[in-house]
């Protein structure tokens, strides 16, 4: 099989490409900036905001799958042209090489007021990243309705460490001002388990909306509380913060109900405790 990841380079794309199957599969994957060192891939600089470019790419590389994990919520006009109009060029040249699009999306379609939500419910985000990614969604159902619409949460992970966790850590270390969320809740995935997860669907055909959260729901501090003391760090040292204090809306609760990727997938998305359990033992 030949699957192509863009934004190979990125903290998703990374891992999938490191936990790639030991499967005769050719593997092609697009970087912005930097090549990676990572071989047995090629690389292919790529900017997704160029939709003739996109649409080389693929018609070259002649994928049969692609996972598209290239977004950016830099700023609105980022959250537009990448988000949104590079998800399109993605989804336009998947249509014209006729490769299957796994593209991932976010638990922030959901205002949080009625979790946890199930692949049925409705969306409605209150977020301009929940509503670029709803958009891209949108756009990408109607140009291949084949599509698989993977929604999931943070992802965090080890090494390297995610955002999310090295915000827990620059906290404690009091480097970072600010505080944690204590009434902000989500699936928090492990990136091992959702990289594994995908390449799973790779060799599905699974077309639709499928969600992939972590089988836990955490507020922002009960996640920092778990992953503070695993790199030796006091949780005493965290600060709790509530949403009513951010300038902007967030969800309360994006809890994703993922019983129905847990029916269709070999690979188990674990709760936070129960991989933090086992990097103890």
């Amino acid at each position: 099989m030949r699957v192509f990841i863009t934004g190979g380079s990125g903290y998703l794309g990374s891992a999938l490409l490191r936990l790639r199957p030991s499967l005769p599969w050719v593997l092609g994957a697009s970087y912005h900036s930097t090549v990676p060192a990572l071989s047995g891939v090629e690389w292919v600089r790529l900017d997704i905001r160029d939709a003739q470019s996109v649409e080389e790419t693929l018609v070259r590389f002649e994928p049969e799958v692609v996972i598209h994990t290239a977004y950016s919520k830099a700023d609105p006009e980022a959250l537009l042209a990448i988000t949104v109009r590079g998800s399109v060029h993605v989804a336009q040249a998947c249509r014209k090489v006729g490769a299957r699009l796994i593209h991932l999306s976010t638990d922030q379609v959901f205002d949080g007021t009625h979790p946890p939500y199930a692949e049925s419910a409705v969306p409605h985000p209150i977020t301009p990243y929940g509503r670029a990614k709803l958009e891209a969604e949108r756009f990408i159902q109607a140009i291949l309705p084949e599509a698989t619409m993977v929604r999931t949460s943070l992802i965090w992970g080890l090494n390297p460490l995610d955002p999310t966790s090295r915000m827990v850590l620059e906290i404690a270390d009091g480097v970072r001002s600010g505080g944690l969320f204590v009434d902000e809740y989500r699936s928090f995935v492990f990136v091992e388990d959702l990289a594994r997860a995908l390449w799973g669907l790779a060799s599905l055909n699974q077309p639709g909306v499928l969600h992939l959260g972590g089988a836990e729901v955490l507020s922002r501090l009960e996640f920092g509380h778990l992953i503070a003391p695993l790199h030796g760090r006091d949780p005493a040292r965290l600060v709790a913060q509530r949403r009513a204090e951010f300038p902007e809306p967030r969800p309360a609760n994006c809890a994703l109900d993922s019983t129905r990727a847990q029916s269709l997938l070999k690979t188990r998305l674990r709760g936070v405790q129960e991989v933090v359990q086992g990097l103890r033992r």
